[in-house]
Protein backbone atom coordinates (compact mmCIF):
# COMPACT_ATOMS: atom_id res chain seq x y z
CA UNK A 1 0.00 0.00 0.00
CA UNK A 2 1.18 3.88 -0.30
CA UNK A 3 2.89 5.06 2.38
CA UNK A 4 5.97 7.81 2.78
CA UNK A 5 9.43 8.33 1.50
CA UNK A 6 11.49 10.92 2.92
CA UNK A 7 14.20 11.41 0.17
CA UNK A 8 17.10 13.99 -0.70
CA UNK A 9 16.57 16.70 -3.12
CA UNK A 10 17.53 15.10 -6.49
CA UNK A 11 15.25 12.26 -5.50
CA UNK A 12 12.35 13.84 -7.81
CA UNK A 13 14.15 13.58 -11.30
CA UNK A 14 15.03 9.89 -11.02
CA UNK A 15 12.72 7.84 -13.01
CA UNK A 16 12.21 3.99 -12.81
CA UNK A 17 13.11 1.19 -15.29
CA UNK A 18 9.80 -1.55 -15.13
CA UNK A 19 10.46 -4.23 -12.23
CA UNK A 20 9.94 -6.78 -15.01
CA UNK A 21 5.90 -6.00 -15.35
CA UNK A 22 4.89 -2.93 -17.26
CA UNK A 23 2.26 -2.02 -14.34
CA UNK A 24 4.62 -2.81 -11.67
CA UNK A 25 6.93 0.29 -10.22
CA UNK A 26 9.44 0.16 -7.45
CA UNK A 27 6.75 1.45 -4.96
CA UNK A 28 2.80 1.29 -4.90
CA UNK A 29 1.27 3.93 -7.30
CA UNK A 30 0.46 7.35 -5.50
CA UNK A 31 3.44 6.78 -2.97
CA UNK A 32 4.32 10.03 -1.67
CA UNK A 33 8.19 11.08 -1.68
CA UNK A 34 8.93 14.63 0.72
CA UNK A 35 11.91 16.35 0.14
CA UNK A 36 13.57 18.52 3.23
CA UNK A 37 12.22 21.57 2.50
CA UNK A 38 8.19 19.84 1.87
CA UNK A 39 7.50 19.75 -1.56
CA UNK A 40 5.99 16.49 -2.06
CA UNK A 41 5.66 14.41 -4.82
CA UNK A 42 3.46 11.00 -5.60
CA UNK A 43 4.44 7.80 -7.43
CA UNK A 44 2.75 7.18 -10.70
CA UNK A 45 3.62 5.73 -13.88
CA UNK A 46 3.52 7.79 -17.57
CA UNK A 47 0.93 7.12 -20.40
CA UNK A 48 2.39 6.52 -23.58
CA UNK A 49 3.83 9.93 -24.40
CA UNK A 50 7.06 11.55 -23.26
CA UNK A 51 6.17 13.76 -20.37
CA UNK A 52 6.69 17.73 -20.97
CA UNK A 53 8.10 19.79 -17.74
CA UNK A 54 6.20 21.94 -15.94
CA UNK A 55 2.81 21.09 -17.07
CA UNK A 56 0.30 19.49 -15.21
CA UNK A 57 -1.20 16.02 -15.61
CA UNK A 58 -4.45 14.03 -15.08
CA UNK A 59 -5.97 10.66 -14.59
CA UNK A 60 -7.59 8.66 -17.80
CA UNK A 61 -10.92 9.43 -17.96
CA UNK A 62 -13.67 6.76 -16.90
CA UNK A 63 -14.92 4.23 -19.41
CA UNK A 64 -18.28 4.53 -20.57
CA UNK A 65 -18.22 0.83 -21.22
CA UNK A 66 -16.52 -0.10 -17.92
CA UNK A 67 -18.83 2.21 -15.92
CA UNK A 68 -22.69 0.15 -14.55
CA UNK A 69 -22.07 -2.85 -15.56
CA UNK A 70 -24.23 -5.70 -14.69
CA UNK A 71 -21.89 -8.80 -12.99
CA UNK A 72 -21.17 -11.65 -14.82
CA UNK A 73 -20.77 -14.14 -12.27
CA UNK A 74 -22.44 -14.45 -8.41
CA UNK A 75 -19.77 -13.61 -6.08
CA UNK A 76 -20.96 -14.71 -2.32
CA UNK A 77 -19.95 -13.26 1.04
CA UNK A 78 -16.33 -13.52 1.23
CA UNK A 79 -15.42 -14.23 -2.44
CA UNK A 80 -12.15 -12.43 -3.59
CA UNK A 81 -12.77 -11.97 -7.29
CA UNK A 82 -15.28 -9.92 -9.30
CA UNK A 83 -16.77 -10.59 -13.11
CA UNK A 84 -18.36 -8.38 -15.07
CA UNK A 85 -19.28 -7.76 -18.73
CA UNK A 86 -17.71 -4.97 -20.10
CA UNK A 87 -18.49 -3.02 -23.63
CA UNK A 88 -17.12 -0.84 -26.31
CA UNK A 89 -13.39 -0.51 -24.84
CA UNK A 90 -10.47 -3.52 -24.51
CA UNK A 91 -8.60 -3.47 -21.15
CA UNK A 92 -5.40 -4.25 -21.43
CA UNK A 93 -3.61 -6.82 -18.78
CA UNK A 94 -3.32 -5.07 -15.60
CA UNK A 95 -4.60 -1.69 -15.84
CA UNK A 96 -7.28 -1.59 -13.11
CA UNK A 97 -3.92 -3.34 -10.45
CA UNK A 98 -4.29 -0.56 -7.50
CA UNK A 99 -7.49 0.38 -8.85
CA UNK A 100 -11.03 0.18 -7.34
CA UNK A 101 -14.17 -1.63 -8.56
CA UNK A 102 -17.65 -0.73 -7.16
CA UNK A 103 -20.77 -1.52 -6.78
CA UNK A 104 -22.88 1.16 -7.86
CA UNK A 105 -26.49 -0.10 -7.63
CA UNK A 106 -28.79 -2.97 -6.76
CA UNK A 107 -27.36 -6.10 -4.48
CA UNK A 108 -24.34 -5.57 -2.71
CA UNK A 109 -24.26 -2.00 -3.91
CA UNK A 110 -22.14 0.63 -1.65
CA UNK A 111 -19.78 -1.14 -1.46
CA UNK A 112 -16.17 -0.76 -2.72
CA UNK A 113 -12.80 -2.96 -3.13
CA UNK A 114 -9.64 -2.10 -4.33
CA UNK A 115 -8.42 -4.54 -7.33
CA UNK A 116 -4.89 -6.47 -5.99
CA UNK A 117 -1.95 -5.24 -7.31
CA UNK A 118 -0.08 -7.41 -10.07
CA UNK A 119 3.51 -8.34 -8.20
CA UNK A 120 3.23 -11.79 -10.45
CA UNK A 121 1.81 -12.90 -13.30
CA UNK A 122 -2.47 -13.57 -12.96
CA UNK A 123 -2.57 -11.83 -9.61
CA UNK A 124 -4.51 -8.27 -10.86
CA UNK A 125 -6.62 -9.88 -14.30
CA UNK A 126 -5.99 -10.51 -17.76
CA UNK A 127 -6.60 -8.41 -20.87
CA UNK A 128 -10.39 -8.45 -21.98
CA UNK A 129 -11.95 -7.88 -25.44
CA UNK A 130 -14.99 -5.05 -25.49
CA UNK A 131 -18.34 -6.67 -25.13
CA UNK A 132 -16.47 -9.77 -23.22
CA UNK A 133 -16.00 -10.51 -19.35
CA UNK A 134 -13.11 -8.79 -17.07
CA UNK A 135 -12.57 -10.66 -14.04
CA UNK A 136 -10.43 -8.51 -11.25
CA UNK A 137 -8.94 -10.31 -8.33
CA UNK A 138 -9.40 -8.34 -4.67
CA UNK A 139 -6.26 -7.32 -2.67
CA UNK A 140 -5.41 -9.59 -0.23
CA UNK A 141 -7.58 -9.13 2.95
CA UNK A 142 -10.50 -7.91 0.89
CA UNK A 143 -13.71 -10.17 0.38
CA UNK A 144 -17.01 -9.74 -0.81
CA UNK A 145 -19.36 -8.16 2.07
CA UNK A 146 -22.49 -8.61 -0.01
CA UNK A 147 -23.49 -11.32 -1.92
CA UNK A 148 -23.85 -9.98 -5.65
CA UNK A 149 -25.95 -11.84 -8.00
CA UNK A 150 -26.53 -10.65 -11.52
CA UNK A 151 -28.85 -7.70 -11.03
CA UNK A 152 -25.30 -6.34 -9.46
CA UNK A 153 -24.02 -3.10 -11.44
CA UNK A 154 -20.57 -2.52 -10.72
CA UNK A 155 -17.84 0.15 -11.78
CA UNK A 156 -13.93 -0.26 -12.72
CA UNK A 157 -11.81 2.79 -11.85
CA UNK A 158 -7.97 2.94 -12.74
CA UNK A 159 -5.84 4.31 -10.00
CA UNK A 160 -5.38 8.18 -10.10
CA UNK A 161 -1.74 7.67 -10.92
CA UNK A 162 -1.83 5.09 -13.55
CA UNK A 163 -1.32 5.82 -17.04
CA UNK A 164 -1.40 9.65 -16.27
CA UNK A 165 -1.46 12.04 -18.81
CA UNK A 166 -1.64 16.18 -19.64
CA UNK A 167 -4.72 17.57 -18.23
CA UNK A 168 -7.29 18.30 -21.30
CA UNK A 169 -9.09 21.44 -21.10
CA UNK A 170 -10.88 21.55 -18.84
CA UNK A 171 -9.68 18.03 -16.94
CA UNK A 172 -11.97 15.55 -17.49
CA UNK A 173 -10.78 13.25 -14.54
CA UNK A 174 -8.62 13.80 -11.18
CA UNK A 175 -5.42 15.93 -11.08
CA UNK A 176 -2.53 14.13 -10.65
CA UNK A 177 0.07 16.97 -10.12
CA UNK A 178 2.85 18.75 -12.39
CA UNK A 179 5.93 16.69 -14.12
CA UNK A 180 9.43 17.58 -13.41
CA UNK A 181 10.23 16.55 -17.06
CA UNK A 182 12.16 13.23 -16.70
CA UNK A 183 10.08 10.41 -17.73
CA UNK A 184 10.18 8.77 -21.78
CA UNK A 185 7.24 7.22 -22.69
CA UNK A 186 5.29 4.17 -20.15
CA UNK A 187 8.00 5.12 -17.55
CA UNK A 188 7.45 5.48 -13.38
CA UNK A 189 8.22 8.82 -12.61
CA UNK A 190 7.61 11.74 -9.41
CA UNK A 191 4.89 14.29 -9.78
CA UNK A 192 5.12 17.26 -7.96
CA UNK A 193 1.47 18.05 -5.80
CA UNK A 194 2.26 20.60 -3.45
CA UNK A 195 5.10 23.12 -3.18
CA UNK A 196 7.08 25.70 -4.91
CA UNK A 197 6.74 24.43 -8.67
CA UNK A 198 7.27 25.94 -12.28
CA UNK A 199 3.86 25.55 -13.96
CA UNK A 200 2.91 26.17 -17.45
CA UNK A 201 0.67 29.56 -17.55
CA UNK A 202 -2.10 29.77 -20.37
CA UNK A 203 -2.47 33.32 -22.30
CA UNK A 204 -4.03 36.03 -19.69
CA UNK A 205 -2.67 37.10 -16.51
CA UNK A 206 -1.97 35.77 -13.16
CA UNK A 207 -1.71 37.42 -10.04
CA UNK A 208 0.64 36.60 -6.84
CA UNK A 209 -0.64 35.52 -4.06
CA UNK A 210 -4.30 35.08 -5.96
CA UNK A 211 -5.76 30.73 -6.19
CA UNK A 212 -4.62 29.18 -10.19
CA UNK A 213 -7.09 26.48 -11.46
CA UNK A 214 -6.32 23.86 -14.18
CA UNK A 215 -6.54 25.50 -17.41
CA UNK A 216 -9.53 25.48 -19.57
CA UNK A 217 -8.19 26.42 -22.79
CA UNK A 218 -4.88 25.16 -22.63
CA UNK A 219 -3.95 21.50 -22.15
CA UNK A 220 -1.43 21.47 -19.36
CA UNK A 221 -1.43 24.97 -18.30
CA UNK A 222 -3.17 26.62 -15.60
CA UNK A 223 -5.21 29.92 -15.31
CA UNK A 224 -6.72 32.50 -12.78
CA UNK A 225 -8.61 31.48 -10.46
CA UNK A 226 -12.56 32.05 -11.91
CA UNK A 227 -16.13 31.69 -11.83
CA UNK A 228 -17.69 31.68 -15.56
CA UNK A 229 -21.09 32.23 -17.00
CA UNK A 230 -21.75 29.89 -19.96
CA UNK A 231 -23.11 31.15 -23.24
CA UNK A 232 -26.22 28.32 -23.46
CA UNK A 233 -29.86 29.22 -22.80
CA UNK A 234 -31.70 32.11 -22.64
CA UNK A 235 -32.20 34.74 -19.61
CA UNK A 236 -34.48 37.66 -19.32
CA UNK A 237 -33.46 41.37 -18.76
CA UNK A 238 -35.09 43.17 -15.61
CA UNK A 239 -35.32 46.09 -13.67
CA UNK A 240 -34.84 46.69 -9.87
CA UNK A 241 -34.21 50.19 -7.98
CA UNK A 242 -33.70 51.64 -11.54
CA UNK A 243 -30.81 49.25 -12.76
CA UNK A 244 -31.01 47.21 -15.40
CA UNK A 245 -29.62 44.00 -14.34
CA UNK A 246 -29.61 40.14 -16.25
CA UNK A 247 -30.62 37.36 -13.59
CA UNK A 248 -27.71 34.48 -13.79
CA UNK A 249 -28.59 30.54 -12.50
CA UNK A 250 -25.93 28.22 -10.53
CA UNK A 251 -24.66 25.15 -12.52
CA UNK A 252 -27.58 23.67 -11.64
CA UNK A 253 -30.00 26.06 -12.63
CA UNK A 254 -31.25 27.34 -9.77
CA UNK A 255 -31.62 31.22 -9.27
CA UNK A 256 -28.83 33.18 -7.43
CA UNK A 257 -30.36 35.94 -5.05
CA UNK A 258 -28.67 39.12 -5.52
CA UNK A 259 -26.18 38.12 -8.24
CA UNK A 260 -26.80 39.87 -11.54
CA UNK A 261 -25.01 41.44 -14.26
CA UNK A 262 -25.29 45.00 -15.27
CA UNK A 263 -26.92 45.23 -18.48
CA UNK A 264 -27.25 48.85 -20.74
CA UNK A 265 -30.19 49.29 -23.21
CA UNK A 266 -32.64 51.45 -24.31
CA UNK A 267 -35.71 49.02 -24.22
CA UNK A 268 -39.36 49.87 -22.59
CA UNK A 269 -39.68 46.15 -21.95
CA UNK A 270 -37.29 43.23 -20.24
CA UNK A 271 -35.69 41.20 -23.71
CA UNK A 272 -34.08 37.56 -23.51
CA UNK A 273 -30.14 37.18 -23.67
CA UNK A 274 -28.08 34.23 -24.90
CA UNK A 275 -25.82 34.35 -21.96
CA UNK A 276 -27.40 31.98 -19.09
CA UNK A 277 -26.11 28.46 -18.61
CA UNK A 278 -24.77 28.49 -15.13
CA UNK A 279 -22.55 30.03 -13.04
CA UNK A 280 -19.79 27.55 -11.44
CA UNK A 281 -16.18 26.78 -10.30
CA UNK A 282 -15.93 24.67 -13.37
CA UNK A 283 -12.16 23.68 -13.21
CA UNK A 284 -9.98 22.29 -9.70
CA UNK A 285 -8.16 24.75 -7.55
CA UNK A 286 -4.24 23.75 -8.32
CA UNK A 287 -2.75 26.68 -5.66
CA UNK A 288 -1.57 29.79 -5.25
CA UNK A 289 0.69 31.91 -7.64
CA UNK A 290 3.92 33.28 -5.81
CA UNK A 291 6.00 34.61 -9.07
CA UNK A 292 3.53 35.48 -11.97
CA UNK A 293 5.30 35.77 -15.32
CA UNK A 294 4.60 36.63 -19.22
CA UNK A 295 1.72 35.31 -20.58
CA UNK A 296 2.28 31.31 -21.90
CA UNK A 297 5.05 31.70 -19.94
CA UNK A 298 6.20 29.38 -16.72
CA UNK A 299 4.98 30.70 -13.58
CA UNK A 300 6.30 29.61 -9.81
CA UNK A 301 3.18 28.58 -8.18
CA UNK A 302 2.78 26.86 -4.07
CA UNK A 303 0.75 23.98 -5.42
CA UNK A 304 -1.81 22.23 -3.58
CA UNK A 305 -3.31 19.41 -5.21
CA UNK A 306 -5.17 16.92 -2.99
Amino acid sequence: MPGVYFGPYNEQYSDYAHGGNANLGRWPLGHTLILPDGREYKFLLNDGTVEVAGNLYQSVAALAGHTNQAVTTAAAIGATSITSTITTTVVGTDIYAEGMVHVNDVTGEGYSYRIRRAMSAGNAHASAASTATLTVNLETGEKVQVALDTTSEVTFTRNRYHATTIHLSPPTALLTGVSPGVAAANRFYWSQTKGYAAVLAEIGTLYAGLPVQAGTTTDGAIESHKRRVKTLGTTVLFVTTGLWGIALTDSDGTAITGLFAIASTNAIAPATYDISGGVAYNSPMVGTCVKANGSTEFALVDLRIS
